[in-house]
């Protein structure tokens, strides 16, 4: 995309940043890259326009976390989402948040799904005062997902998701509810049906997805107009859960299929060894994109992208989510009247700029701090313990805000928590 396109925000004299397209939206869906980084091909010289490239050996058979796509998903289960207040779905019973009171842990498994299947099978017949139950004059829809409920939890069982307790982490078709990990003990860990809808429901950022806000404010979806291809299905994608190490989570910003300015994700911390180690890692992570993602990402058709990427224990880097080069990506410790103004020349021969946080007083707000709960209100949800009942009565009372970790050593090719 040209760097001149501006932002709707430009005409206050604010430059927001880039206004991307639906083709650029739509490659950055989880769906459209995933199975190209998770299964590594070597690259066809076709696609590539105007530039010599060569192929150089492949190490590494997978570059991203293993995941499932879930594609066929309920017809409500978009209404569901929509729906007022954070109820669960029938027989979805335990949920992540009711356990907080329990130390968690790297390796803990907070709940298991054959408890799901022991609580479904001999779980009374509900009466009346059931909160998922229809009342005479109650207008508040109830839902059920019964095979979308048996799904996940088989799926939990299987690998990748046995390796590590059953353990996952979900996400829409652009999103994770990272805004939500108030209601589930402070992590998107899920271990259970009830975790992932609890998690999805209590979050504005995957509320976009379900109503396609990105694609919607892309510069040409006017032009193009509606069609099945710009608004995909729903899709719900499973991850499989890892403990990150935050110091070591880099957003990497690509235009023109370069690699122009790398930052620190997690900027709310300072990490002292970065400051020893940066150089070292902006090497690593330069030559990681130039064997494995460079012209891979969307076979290389969209050259402006941002890529959030994890270097493991043995120095390997890991591919976590891909974003649009648009106003609504945070830049981090950049702005991105720096990025799109980037002078070319300096790009191809200088090294790739790295900014970390240094010193304590460089610190940056989180932008997350604005989607956490009170701590009372967190402490109530623990005292539902698992009740369907009480849980309910207390999201009456609770709102969701509005203003709006090292994954271990392994020996093969693919990641364990």
């Amino acid at each position: 995309m040209s760097s001149n396109i501006s932002s709707p925000l430009e005409q206050e004299g604010e430059y927001a940043g880039p206004i991307p397209s639906v083709k650029e939206v739509l490659a950055c869906q989880f769906s459209s890259w995933y199975n190209t980084f998770a299964a590594i091909r070597p690259l066809d010289n076709a696609c590539i326009d105007d530039d010599v490239i060569s192929n150089p050996p492949l190490t590494r058979k997978n570059v991203t976390l293993p995941s499932v796509i879930i594609h066929d998903l309920p017809l409500k289960f978009s209404e569901y989402l929509l729906s007022d207040g954070v109820q669960l779905p029938l027989n979805t019973r335990t949920s992540s948040c009711v356990d907080m009171h329990f130390k968690r842990t790297e390796f803990d498994d907070d709940s298991d799904d054959d408890d799901w299947e022991r609580n479904k099978e001999h779980e009374p017949e509900m009466d009346k005062d059931h909160p998922n139950q229809e009342h005479d004059g109650d207008q508040q829809p109830q839902f059920d997902f019964p095979e979308l409920n048996q799904q996940i939890a088989s799926l939990l069982k299987e690998p990748p998701f046995s390796a590590v307790g059953g353990a996952a982490l979900p996400k829409l078709n652009w999103s994770a509810p990272k805004d939500a990990t108030w209601i589930n003990g402070g992590s998107l860990k899920c271990t259970t049906p009830g975790d992932v809808y609890l998690l999805l429901k209590a979050s504005d950022f995957c509320l976009h997805d379900i109503l396609y806000k990105t694609l919607k404010e892309s510069r040409d979806y006017l032009e193009v107009g509606e069609s099945p291809s710009q608004l995909p299905p729903l899709q719900l994608v499973l991850r499989k859960w890892c403990n990150l190490h935050p110091s070591m989570e880099f957003r990497c910003f690509v235009r023109h299929h370069d690699l122009i300015a790398i930052s620190q994700r997690h900027h709310s911390q300072h990490y002292p060894h970065l400051k020893k180690d940066w150089e070292s890692i902006r090497n690593k992570l330069d030559d990681f994109f130039e064997e494995y993602i460079r012209y891979r990402f969307a076979n290389g058709q969209v050259p402006n992208y941002v890529v959030d990427v994890y270097l493991d224990q043995k120095d390997r880097v890991w591919i976590i989510d891909f974003n649009c080069w648009s106003f609504t990506t945070d830049t981090l410790l950049f702005e991105w009247t720096e990025l799109v103004t980037k002078d070319q020349a300096s790009i191809e021969e200088e090294p790739v700029e790295m900014r970390i946080v240094e010193t304590e007083q460089q610190v940056r707000h989180d932008p997350l701090s604005s989607y956490r709960a009170p701590i009372d209100t967190v402490d109530l949800a623990t005292m539902t313990r698992g009740d369907a009942k009480q849980f309910e009565e207390f999201m009456k009372l609770c709102q969701r805000p509005s203003d709006g970790k090292d994954w271990s050593d392994s020996d093969n090719d693919d990641l364990e928590a």
